[in-house]
């Protein structure tokens, strides 16, 4: 059974929704608010969703000499190196079967060409694994482009990948206190992980 709402009924909901977002998530004053009024060292974006091989959170802290609030995306090393992967053999298929171009054209091929195509993929991923050329170390990329000199609100992004089996509180609060004391350092050894065929 299926049921509608009406667009008033919707509009609830989504009001409803919003509530439970304590905080403006593109403001970094909202932000910097809600951790100080929770003496919080961080929080979680709860505008994303969170689980053991991602994190979307906040912190305030400091950068070329201004107080920043630091928008964070942090993945276990493991993730970011199927990424890679799974980068790589999509180039690689798309140069087999040039019809295929990328996720975007999916609905556009038929069911049995998308099976030929996942199966290409999973065997290049296992060539991948299997010659180790593919590795990856620890790494913090910052992004601070969109910030203006003359502003006083704001916000550098943090895209962050550490050699954790799973993402927790724990790792966030070691990673905000070390990161904000500078004594966070980052393992410079290379790796490669395994990775399971099935790619759904």
């Amino acid at each position: 059974m299926s049921i509608s709402l009406d667009k008033n009924s919707q509009n609830a909901i989504f009001v409803s929704m919003k509530k439970t977002i304590p905080f403006d998530n593109t403001d970094c004053n909202s932000i910097r608010n809600y951790l100080i009024k929770n003496q919080l060292e961080w929080t979680y974006d709860y505008s994303e969703e969170q689980n053991e091989e991602t994190a979307f959170f906040f912190f305030a802290g400091t950068h070329k000499g201004k107080e920043v609030i630091f928008d964070v995306f942090l993945v276990p090393l493991s993730i970011h190196y199927m990424a890679l992967a799974e980068e790589m053999a999509d180039q690689e298929v798309q140069k087999l079967f040039p019809e295929y171009q990328g996720y975007e054209s999916i609905d556009k091929l038929s069911e049995m060409k998308m099976e030929e195509i996942w199966e290409k993929k999973a065997e290049i991923i296992a060539e991948i694994e299997a010659e180790g050329d593919l590795k990856v170390q620890e790494f913090i990329e910052i992004d601070d482009s969109e910030i203006d000199e003359a502003q006083s609100d704001l916000m550098v992004l943090l895209t962050v990948a550490l050699n954790v089996d799973e993402i927790n509180k724990e790792v966030i609060d070691k990673f905000v206190k070390e990161y904000k004391t500078n004594t966070l350092q980052l393992d410079e050894n290379l790796y490669s992980f395994s990775i399971e065929d099935d790619l759904d």
